[in-house]
């Protein structure tokens, strides 16, 4: 089958993590570290690399960086696993899979890299695809149609500001072309005045794209987004979201949370945004 690197510090996950690779035939090596993980992926030339966000000496993040930049080892194929993924692991890594990792989800994940790669088709994200599924905008629709509480989400996304103690909160669900704002507060005048903002000025392409929760901790050093209007407008540096997902499974809109100070948004914030999620999808779903 294939040699995968799998770099995780916490051992428990580590060995989950290669028991379910190992038994779908695979050939697997861990690494508690991001400089171990580089010397392993250096010594065998692995068909997978699976890094861990969060780890001792160099993060995720860094090591996908340094795989990048080097010839030998740019086209491996590489997921993150993360509780958020940062928005700029998005250039460097082919899937990012939100922690708690569901092994099926991991599996599937590996499946389709290592097929890609064998077939000689280079690997990588297709937002647009997810963005356009019909299946997913009448989700979307079913939504808009019906006539919730605006005041009602108004004053769930205040209680967000002050769960997560970040100023600005909006629900928000995602068409094709744009991310409508359903419940704000906090939002700079001219966002909510025009009802949202176009996908490509916002992150939450990337909650719907790839379902996973995203965080930036400064927009500045991140880069992605630190030059379109939301954020070099209206001078926001961190921001994080989380997607809201429809009974069906389809990502109709995210839960996120801003501030134009760095570092306000963190992991913990993450998970205030997902305990939440159940709350916010029963306030779009009520008929007014």
């Amino acid at each position: 089958m294939a040699s995968i690197v799998v770099a995780e510090d916490d051992t428990d996950i580590a060995e989950l993590l290669a028991t379910v690779l190992s038994n779908e035939g695979h050939t697997v090596r861990t690494a508690p570290t991001g400089p171990a993980a580089l010397a392993a992926i250096v010594e065998i030339g692995p068909d997978l690399v699976i890094l861990d966000h969060h780890m001792p000496g160099m993060s995720g993040l860094d090591v996908a960086g340094k795989l990048r930049s080097e010839g030998a080892t740019a086209n491996i194929p590489v997921i993150m696993l993360s509780a958020a993924a940062p928005a700029a692991a998005r250039g460097l890594v082919d899937v990012t899979i939100s922690k708690p990792v569901r092994p099926r989800h991991l599996v599937e994940a590996a499946a389709e890299l290592l097929a890609a790669r064998k077939s000689g088709e280079a690997p990588g994200h297709d937002a647009t695809t997810q963005l356009v599924d019909v299946e997913r905008l009448l989700a979307v629709s079913d939504y808009l149609s019906r006539p919730a509480h605006g005041a009602g989400l108004n004053a769930f996304a205040e209680e967000l500001t002050r769960l997560t103690g970040v100023p600005m909160a909006a629900i928000t669900l995602v068409l094709n072309d744009s991310v409508a704002v359903a419940g704000s507060y906090g939002l700079p005048r001219w966002v909510t005045e025009a009802g949202g903002v176009p996908v490509e000025w916002s992150p939450d392409t990337i909650v719907v794209a790839e379902d996973v929760p995203v965080l930036i901790s400064d927009s500045l050093a991140d880069g992605e987004y630190a030059n379109t209007p939301l954020f070099s407008i209206s001078g926001v540096r961190s921001y994080a979201s989380v997607p809201l997902n429809s009974a069906e499974g389809h990502v109709v809109g995210t839960l996120c949370v801003m501030d134009d100070k760095a570092g306000s948004c963190t992991e913990d914030t993450v998970q205030v945004l997902h305990s939440q999620r159940a709350q916010a999808l029963s306030l779009l779903s009520r008929a007014g």
